[in-house]
């Protein structure tokens, strides 16, 4: 994928992001994590790193990341240096990335806390429940059928 290759949301979570009710500071913060977030979500960021780049101090980036993991926004566990956003916020390269990551049994999705408001996760791991979000946005194009496979001989 190029640098310059833009990355695919789901727009119905972020319609949801100002319930998360954040403060400035956490959204700042939120912002430059997925401005430069990998494909899924990984960020490779130190709190120093945003400190610098906002102009704060590291404790107001410590306060503001840990708003963000109560809410849900990002992961609660986080490595020195590597954040990981919500799948349900993160991006991905093309929309089929992005169902295949949020469906497939090894995601962990962790529960979002807004409040005031429930955020329901996906019902059965399909990030399309309760959004208007469309996986196969051609109406149902049907795909090209392969080409005959080659006949088969036995070695001998």
């Amino acid at each position: 994928m190029s640098a310059a290759a833009a990355l695919v949301r789901n727009p119905d979570m972020f319609e949801r992001l100002p319930d998360a009710g954040l403060a400035k500071t956490a959204r700042e913060v939120f912002d430059i994590l997925q401005a430069r977030q990998e494909p899924g979500g990984l960020v490779r960021i130190t709190q120093k790193e945003l400190a610098k780049r906002l102009g704060i101090t590291v404790p107001s980036v410590s306060r503001a990341i840990g708003e963000l993991k109560d809410r849900g926004l990002v992961h609660p566990r986080t490595v020195h240096g590597k954040v990981q956003i919500h799948p349900l916020f993160a991006a991905y390269e093309t929309v089929a990335h992005m169902v295949n990551h949020i469906r497939d049994e090894s995601t962990h999705v962790w529960p979002l806390n807004f409040p005031g408001r429930a955020v329901p996760l996906p019902a059965g791991k399909d990030p399309r429940a309760g959004t208007s979000f469309d996986p196969d946005p051609d109406g149902g194009e049907d795909a090209p059928l392969p080409e005959a496979p080659p006949t088969l001989r036995l070695a001998g």
